[in-house]
């Protein structure tokens, strides 16, 4: 009815940390503790060790608590592990498992966005031949490969680029390094995408650094949107990517974005928000005064 508020998205953060290692998390601790906002802890040590229940020791024991999961990338297993662990003590996850998966596997969120990203093939599976008959379907090289969720760009010509007149015997090598890259966090199988002309804006030692954004959605609207690496340029207004968010059964996600050679835009990549880096020149308070005070 009219003047009626929906709940906000979330009332508190869950912070997945692990004891053993430092990271980012400790600058956006801080940041919630500046807004007022209640954070709770995750054990992912304890976790990714088959103990969901000690991993949320640190929540309260009954409670209707709505969390924003902001931490490490978990499998959609262990994501599904740690949801069911939290609503045991009553509280809930405002991202559901199969929301989460939408948002991380590219062949989930592939089909919803294809129109506006690298034209891309995958397997199941680590037979890296299959993928080299797939791929044939994209035409010419240049490729790039990566797996489910994540490629290994820090080793951008051993283990993700595939460039023009690529043997099947070096295709196969670079997808090996990528799953040596990846190691046990390997996720699921092989994608080959085709390359696409983005504009360079400069270097990193891992290879190209293209003029790239990364954007914040909740609830199908834009929240944040800050250049992926440092440059010092104007944030255009992306908020017509509205209605491609959309399309993807998330409450709260990320399209990478890059403009393309020719002009233009295209996606780059879509991931979960709670798993997605902060860019470096974004304050994470802004990002979470906008999740807690979204009707």
């Amino acid at each position: 009815m009219p003047g009626s508020r929906r709940p906000s998205l979330a009332r508190a953060i869950l912070f997945g940390r692990n004891p053993s290692q430092d990271d980012p998390f400790d600058v956006e601790a801080d940041a919630a503790d500046a807004l007022g906002v209640d954070s709770y802890q995750v054990d992912l040590q304890a976790l990714l060790s088959g103990n969901p229940e000690q991993a949320v020791s640190t929540l309260p024991q009954r409670g209707r608590i709505p969390l924003l999961y902001r931490g490490w990338m978990l499998t959609e297993e262990e994501y599904a592990a740690l949801d069911e662990a939290v609503s045991a003590l009553g509280h809930r996850l405002t991202t559901t498992p199969e929301q989460y998966a939408a948002a991380l596997y590219l062949p989930n969120w592939y089909p919803r966005v294809s129109r506006f990203t690298a034209r891309s093939v995958w397997t199941e599976g680590t037979d890296a031949a299959e993928a080299w008959h797939a791929a044939q379907a994209l035409g010419p090289q240049p490729w790039l490969v990566k797996d489910h969720v994540k490629s290994a760009k820090e080793r951008w010509d051993e283990a993700c680029f595939i460039p023009a007149g690529t043997t099947q015997a070096r295709f196969e090598q670079i997808c090996a390094n990528l799953m040596d890259e990846r190691g046990e966090r390997f996720e699921r199988g092989l994608v080959v995408r085709k390359f696409l002309p983005f504009k360079e804006y400069g270097r990193t030692p891992a290879g190209p650094a293209h003029l790239e954004f990364r954007l914040f959605f909740a609830n199908g609207r834009l929240l944040a949107a800050e250049p992926y690496h440092e440059f010092d340029v104007d944030v255009p207004d992306f908020t017509g990517f509205e209605p491609l968010a959309r399309r993807i059964d998330s409450p709260f996600l990320t399209l990478d974005v890059a403009m393309l050679q020719a002009g233009g835009w295209a996606v780059v990549e879509v991931n979960d928000g709670g798993v997605s880096g902060l860019p470096p020149g974004l304050d994470p308070r802004t990002l979470f005064e906008g999740l807690m005070d979204l009707r």
